[in-house]
């Protein structure tokens, strides 16, 4: 009988063991399967031709003066922006201009991007999708408010 209960003890503790080289052999292929799905983004994240429509404040003495613009730009993936926007401010239609800026991505995909047009340079902090098929962005200038989308229409 005592030969039975030995047995019947040890089951637990070989299922404990058999459980702990499992978690063992796992874990490291757990660990390097939740790293290929975090994000990795850089400056070739965004390449090719985006769209995007915006809208927005600016704050000044009190007042505020809203505005939209609606264009499209280029990306070359190595931190490069070349466009054309159409601008409303406060009613006011200003078509067709060109747009140039620069940006920076960072591997958790977020960054940075600076944008002049007219000869204002504007500034935001961008989220990017890690396909790069489009991005968020905010205004990060004093007296600005503004966001929006950009997404991604051609690869090219």
């Amino acid at each position: 009988m005592s030969s039975t209960k030995n047995r019947i003890r040890s089951v637990p503790i070989v299922a404990v063991l058999g459980a702990g080289a499992l978690a063992l052999v796992l874990t490291p292929a757990l660990t390097a399967s939740a790293a290929a799905k975090a994000p990795s983004c850089s400056n070739a994240t965004l390449k090719g031709t985006y769209t995007f429509a915006s809208g927005g404040w600016t704050v000044a003495g009190g007042s505020t003066t809203p505005f939209a613009l609606a264009g499209v730009e280029h990306y070359d993936g190595a931190g490069n922006i070349a466009g054309v926007v159409t601008t409303s401010i406060n009613g006011v239609i200003i078509p067709g201009t060109p747009n140039t800026g620069t940006y920076q991505i960072n591997a958790d995909c977020t960054g940075t991007a600076a944008f002049t047009n007219s000869g204002v340079t504007t500034h935001f902090d961008i989220y990017v999708s890690p396909d790069g098929d489009e991005f968020q962005f905010v205004g990060t200038d004093p007296g600005a408010v503004t966001s929006a989308t950009e997404i991604r229409v051609s690869r090219r």
